[in-house]
């Protein structure tokens, strides 16, 4: 039997992001498909997400741009992922984020890698850094298809970055759903120090200036004050403004309601504890936290950002403006207080993930644009499936 090809899934990183789930879930699927499967991250060289892709019998590889040294970092690195991906076999390259194309585009040409895909996630750095938007538009031509999670992104590589549109597809993120466990609930919500009674608000991923964190944290008060039912809000993850946060916590006086449990690779059973999810973002193309939640069957509440308001269509999710600590207060609260609204926002959010982004399906639609089958060995009628039989573009 020829033996099966080898796909190298390149992350950001390996920490808790949005981004690196999706690497990570398609790496771990890819491998249940058949394939081998190779993982690195650009910007890491350990982390929960590693751990995760390990557990699942993905190899992964320290293969971290910012270890080497500063003046011939970019060359050095090229170099060095060129012999990688000679040296292994490479058959096809996934990297999330045009930064990640920036680093591995000429190598992957130099190495011959048959397909070439770029997965973006969102438009905040285009749109701020010049610079970035000018090298991103740059390499984008070396992949062989760009992947945007929310449709309007593709206008924008399109227009403003002048990526053939014949290159870019619209994919969505995509998750499994996932059954109620009463038991995992009552375990987690005591190992939280969770009280029965209490609501418990969950947020799930970076701490960092673009999730707008110190918004919730003056919606926390808000809530505190406003709400007789015990409210506990815990935020899941890390990032360049965990101290930062943690002190504003302590001035607003949430010390006893607001909780930092650093990064967790166990998101999963923190939301089967939660209550509530809330994401107050100034950014976003669409969320794979959000996405968990409402596969968990979690009530969600977002800022209007990004792919958030079409993901929340059909009323699957409440939405608040950006920055409006009062608004997103008052959606928690209404969520709170009215157990008809909780369960009519899990029935929905369910049945969103189930219609518009069921896992198996995106799977398929990546190994097309890899110019894979859809599993290994390949079926006969599957052997000469090209990109665009499974796949247009959009």
């Amino acid at each position: 039997m020829v033996e099966a090809p080898l796909i190298a899934e390149g992350l950001y990183s390996f920490q808790i992001g949005g981004s690196e789930r999706v690497g990570v879930d398609l790496a771990i699927e890819f491998k249940r498909r058949g394939y081998r499967v190779l993982c690195f991250a650009f910007y890491d060289s350990d982390g929960p997400m590693r751990r995760i892709a390990e557990s699942a019998g993905i190899r992964c590889l320290d293969f971290n741009y910012l270890r080497r040294p500063w003046g011939v970092r970019r060359l050095t690195y090229q170099v060095a992922l060129y012999r990688l991906l000679k040296r292994e076999g490479v058959r096809a390259l996934h990297v999330q984020h045009a930064t990640a194309l920036i680093l591995s585009g000429l190598p992957a040409t130099a190495a011959r890698i048959p397909r070439v895909v770029m997965t973006e996630h969102s438009l905040h750095q285009f749109i701020e850094q010049p610079s970035y938007r000018r090298n991103a538009a740059r390499y984008s031509r070396l992949a062989d298809a760009v992947t945007l999670v929310d449709p309007r992104q593709v206008s924008y590589f399109r227009d403003e970055l002048r990526v053939p549109q014949s290159k870019l597809y619209h994919i969505a993120n995509g998750v499994r759903l996932r059954r109620d466990d009463p038991e995992l609930r009552g375990r987690m919500r005591r190992e939280l120090g969770v009280a029965d009674n209490a609501f418990l608000l969950l947020y799930a991923g970076r701490l960092q200036p673009i999730k707008d964190l110190p918004t919730l944290l003056r919606a926390a008060v808000r809530i505190r004050t406003a709400d007789a039912v015990a409210v506990r809000v815990m935020l899941a993850g890390d990032g360049p403004e965990r101290a930062q946060l943690e002190r504003a916590s302590c001035e607003l006086g949430l010390r006893d309601t607001v909780t930092f449990l650093g990064a967790r690779s166990d998101v999963t059973s923190l939301l089967a504890a939660a209550d509530a999810f809330v994401m107050t973002s100034l950014s976003e193309g669409l969320p794979m936290a959000l996405l968990e939640a409402m596969a968990s069957g979690v009530p969600c509440i977002a800022t209007a950002v990004g792919g958030i308001p079409e993901l929340f269509s059909g009323d699957a999710g409440l939405l608040a403006p950006v920055g409006d600590d009062a608004a997103i207060a008052a959606s928690i609260g209404r969520v709170i207080g009215d157990p008809e609204l909780r369960r009519a926002l899990s029935e929905r959010g369910r049945a969103t993930v189930a219609q518009r982004y069921d896992l198996d399906a995106i799977v398929t639609r990546y190994l097309a644009l890899l110019g894979l089958p859809e599993r290994w060995p390949a079926a006969r009628s599957e052997e000469r499936l090209s990109p665009n039989d499974a796949v247009a573009p959009q």
